[in-house]
């Protein structure tokens, strides 16, 4: 497949799978619980919500609640572990996104499902931990934490990479409105007119250009443990693109989407927004929310 998301992102699919349970009868919920802070060595075991896939609209009972419970407690390996109740977990978000009225007014508590917390030691298996977990009834998915922040590392933190048409791409963008290069790869004309557009932007601090066989030594080297994906990806999949550093105060949107519609793009990916919708589904166990920050519209 040549569309190169498919293969470089995989490994922020993987962590933020959903391993579903089985659920049953209606929920009675605990009283509040300290929201600690979001630890990278933390695997999230988020518990069912009637809209939780896999739960077959049913929200975890307070029997499957303890019972879940008393499984992590009870597994080698787990070292400790916090409940995290609806209301606490809703507090925090309020907090953490105060001032995004946009967001703040579409999500609402009953959207946030509670969830149990717990680190386990150096030598333990995690992969299994978590899956067992996944297993239970009334859980709904389980996110290392660990797992995501690798996902989300280094390689990824231009704010703005600006990815172009490879030759063959499946992408709708490259494959009509091009004339004559449509499933082509990027002409030079289509980058010059990208570049006039980049050079424009007020708050541009750099920009390098990203040939495919940089992209894959990058590629390589961020996700080295990930042998079979690696054997998966060839030179050719990886897109060329423009990676840019822009100051803070500067509303992206308009540059994001100016660019994403221009001939030649493949897409725009935004490495703020893309960590702030990981976030809400990996630490508050959101699904995809509608309304996002401001820095995001």
């Amino acid at each position: 497949m040549k569309r190169w998301f498919s293969r470089v992102m995989v490994a922020a699919a993987v962590a933020l799978s959903g391993m579903s349970g089985q659920a049953a009868s209606a929920e009675t919920g605990p009283g509040p619980a300290d929201v600690a802070a979001v630890d990278d060595g933390e695997i999230a075991v988020f518990l069912c919500t009637p809209s939780a896939r896999g739960c077959h609209k049913r929200p975890v009972t307070a029997k499957q609640r303890r019972d879940v419970e008393a499984f992590l407690t009870s597994t080698p390996g787990v070292t400790e572990v916090r409940f995290v109740s609806r209301a606490a977990s809703y507090a925090e978000f309020r907090r953490e996104f105060d001032g995004e009225t946009k967001m703040l007014a579409e999500v609402r508590a009953k959207d946030l499902p509670e969830s149990f917390w717990i680190r386990v030691s150096q030598t333990a298996d995690r992969a299994r931990i978590a899956s067992a977990a996944g297993l239970r009834p009334g859980v709904a998915r389980v996110v290392d934490q660990l797992e995501v922040r690798r996902a989300t590392r280094s390689r990824w933190e231009a704010e703005l990479s600006v990815f172009l048409c490879t030759s063959g791409t499946v992408m709708p963008g490259c494959r009509h409105g091009r004339g004559p290069a449509n499933r082509k790869a990027a002409t030079a004309k289509e980058k010059k007119a990208i570049v006039a557009v980049i050079e424009r932007i007020p708050g541009l601090e750099s920009y390098e250009y990203e040939d495919q066989r940089t992209a894959y030594r990058n590629f390589a080297e961020a996700y080295a443990d990930r042998e079979s994906l690696i054997a998966a990806t060839r030179v050719s999949d990886m897109p060329e693109s423009y990676r840019l550093s822009i100051r803070s105060d500067v509303n992206r949107g308009p540059w994001r989407r100016r660019l994403a519609r221009m001939p030649g793009v493949t897409e725009v990916f935004d490495y703020e927004c893309f960590v702030q919708e990981v976030r809400l589904r990996s630490e508050y166990g959101l699904k995809k929310v509608g309304a996002r920050t401001r820095a995001c519209e």
